[in-house]
């Protein structure tokens, strides 16, 4: 498999635990915020949101074609996982505070963390 410089850049830009926590739109006092699946990594893949904020998984094909999902580590307050998608925007409110870290099992060290405060 061949990569453009761009997207090896691009990957170990992300890789090295780059985090934009801006929200994308806000509705009222809550806010939304994006993570983007990039063939084996989330982007971004640590994220910083209030109580009540949303956060929206852009799900596009792994480098084979494949899914990816959203497995949450048994927390309490965790939202529920995502499952397998191909490609689609999947939204999870996080209405509990405490630390929610998730992986992908389909992309075995694909993983992430929100931070809800």
């Amino acid at each position: 498999m061949r990569l453009s410089a761009c997207s090896v850049a691009l990957f170990f830009a992300i890789a090295c635990g780059g985090s934009d926590s801006t929200p994308t739109s806000t509705n009222g006092s809550n806010k939304t915020y994006d993570v983007f699946t990039l063939e084996s990594a989330f982007s971004p893949s640590f994220l910083g949101v209030a109580a009540g904020d949303t956060v929206v998984f852009h799900i596009t094909p792994g480098a084979m074609g494949d899914g990816h999902d959203v497995t949450f580590a048994a927390t309490a307050g965790a939202p529920a996982n995502v499952n397998v998608t191909l490609s689609g925007n999947v939204s999870r409110i996080f209405r509990t505070r405490g630390d929610f870290h998730y992986e992908c099992k389909v992309h075995p060290g694909m993983i992430g963390e929100i931070q809800v405060q």
